[in-house]
């Protein structure tokens, strides 16, 4: 493993940890933007648990490898929805660029998973 995928996976793993907790916990924030995208309150709860779930994924697949191209993959399918919503929702694109930002990251912890397999 290399310091960089263990330095992304961390980064992402905390990222989605705040996210997904405050999703799955229905904050004021989370709730507001999963009714400006058209998202109901157990979706963006789902969602949430999904993004907490990668966080166990991208943590372990530091030492299980394929857990990691697994998670880093879904993460990215993840993110690849968020952008979508943002963009059907007419949001600016400044928007969208955090979700695209950690599909980026997310699709470099990818590539570098695999290659140093």
């Amino acid at each position: 493993m290399s310091i960089v995928t263990a330095v992304l996976s961390i980064l992402l793993a905390a990222l989605l940890g705040y996210t997904g907790a405050m999703k799955v916990m229905h904050t004021t924030t989370a709730a507001g933007n999963a009714a400006h995208l058209g998202i109901g309150t157990r979706q963006s709860q789902l969602i949430g648990a999904a993004e907490l779930a990668a966080v166990a994924g991208l943590l372990i697949g530091l030492a299980v490898r394929p857990l990691l191209v697994i998670t880093t993959a879904a993460v990215i399918a993840l993110m690849v929805g968020a952008v979508a919503y943002h963009l059907r929702a007419k949001d600016p694109l400044t928007a969208a660029l955090p979700a695209a930002v950690t599909a980026a990251a997310a699709a470099a912890t990818l590539a570098l998973a695999i290659a140093l397999s």
